[in-house]
């Protein structure tokens, strides 16, 4: 019969053997979180996917954290302009305290999700809505060289880029007391396409991005006239109710998507593109959200859309913005493969699967 004192002995070395076995072991919910997580560097590598994070690449997702974001008031949208409807009520957009001066400085942000220019409280629309609205800031969304990336689009034509100017109803104290109220937000929002010339007015802007590359990175810029960086005639736009395109969704915007465009250089945008970066060097680029269902919305126009189509598919009527952008891309050679063309140079390449959607001319 063996010695007491060695068994003992061994049944003392297995208790702590098996006690430190279930202390070093994970649990399954530390199993888990591990996966999460390394399933989160994967996918996210800018940032970790946890509640209140996200990104443009997994935007079908965003409901799982903000519920609005599955709401049926969303946007952008896509402009279909056979059935925007003609709405004379609607005023032209007047604004106030634009033109700032160079002692007015603005800070100019990489949020990791644009690049965003705060705007002052003296900045208004004073004209266009039942409430004066207060300017709080603007941004951007685009694409990259080969893919366009406006927000809205207009007759499922989608533009290089979209600036968008936020402002909130002056009857609530700022900007994040109004985001939720329903009558909370007015956006004015305008596209950016490709011209011969450098716009001076986005130089403004755009000569200090090498200044904000990195993530969360900021800069003090001079004021300048930021009536200029829309387009001259504020009187054409299309008009609907929906939401901010970004996370949390709130459904509290009044949008005014202007019918004429802005002109920038190509290199310019090449600059917009090609120069944010987010995380570890990963470029900034296509922060822009497909377009949303119109779950029965109505889209109003402050202007008559003309009837009178030309056999090659252009408007009769004026040669405005969005037609020269059009034309544009008749100088565009395309190949049998989808996405792919030719074009000539200073005029933006649109895409082939992108212009065969194109079936008539936009106003």
């Amino acid at each position: 019969m063996p010695d007491k004192s060695i068994i003992v002995l061994l049944f003392l070395f297995l208790h702590c053997f098996f006690v430190a076995d279930v202390h070093s072991a994970p649990s399954i919910h530390e199993e888990e979180d591990d996966s999460n997580e390394e399933h989160s560097e994967e996918h996210h590598p800018a940032k970790p996917h946890g509640k209140g994070h996200w990104r443009y690449d997994d935007q079908n997702t965003w409901s799982s954290d903000f519920e609005h974001c599955n709401g049926k008031s969303q946007s952008p949208i896509n402009i279909d302009t056979t059935t925007a409807k003609y709405d004379t009520r609607l005023p032209a957009i007047e604004l106030q305290g634009y033109e700032l001066s160079a002692e007015d400085k603005l800070s100019l942000k990489n949020n990791g999700h644009t690049l965003l220019l705060n705007l002052p409280n003296t900045m208004r629309i004073i004209r266009g809505f039942d409430n004066e609205f207060v300017a709080a800031q603007l941004h951007f969304h685009w694409g990259t060289k080969e893919v366009p990336g406006s927000e809205h689009t207009v007759d499922g034509l989608r533009f290089p880029a979209e600036i968008h100017v936020v402002h909130y109803n002056s009857k609530y104290e700022n900007l994040g007391e109004a985001a939720s109220q329903p009558d909370g937000l007015a956006v004015l929002g305008a596209f950016l396409e490709i011209g011969r010339q450098e716009n001076a007015e986005y130089n403004n802007i755009l000569s200090s991005l090498a200044d904000v590359s990195s993530e969360e990175s900021d800069i003090e810029i001079d004021g300048f006239n930021i009536r200029f960086l829309l387009p001259s005639n504020l009187e054409r736009f299309f008009r609907y109710n929906g939401s901010l395109t970004t996370p949390p969704c709130f459904q509290t915007v009044n949008w005014t998507v202007f019918n004429d465009t802005i002109k920038v250089s190509r290199k310019q945008m090449a600059a917009l593109e090609e120069t944010l970066k987010i995380g570890q060097n990963e470029l900034l680029t296509k922060n822009f959200r497909a377009p949303q269902l119109l779950f029965g919305r109505e889209v109003l126009s402050s202007f008559k859309m003309s009837s009178d189509i030309s056999p090659n598919g252009f408007s009769k009527g004026k040669n405005n913005s969005l037609n020269v952008h059009i034309s544009s891309l008749t100088l565009c050679i395309h190949s049998s493969y989808p996405g792919d063309c030719h074009c000539l140079k200073e005029f933006y390449c649109q895409r082939s699967s992108d212009y065969l959607t194109q079936k008539r001319s936009l106003l």
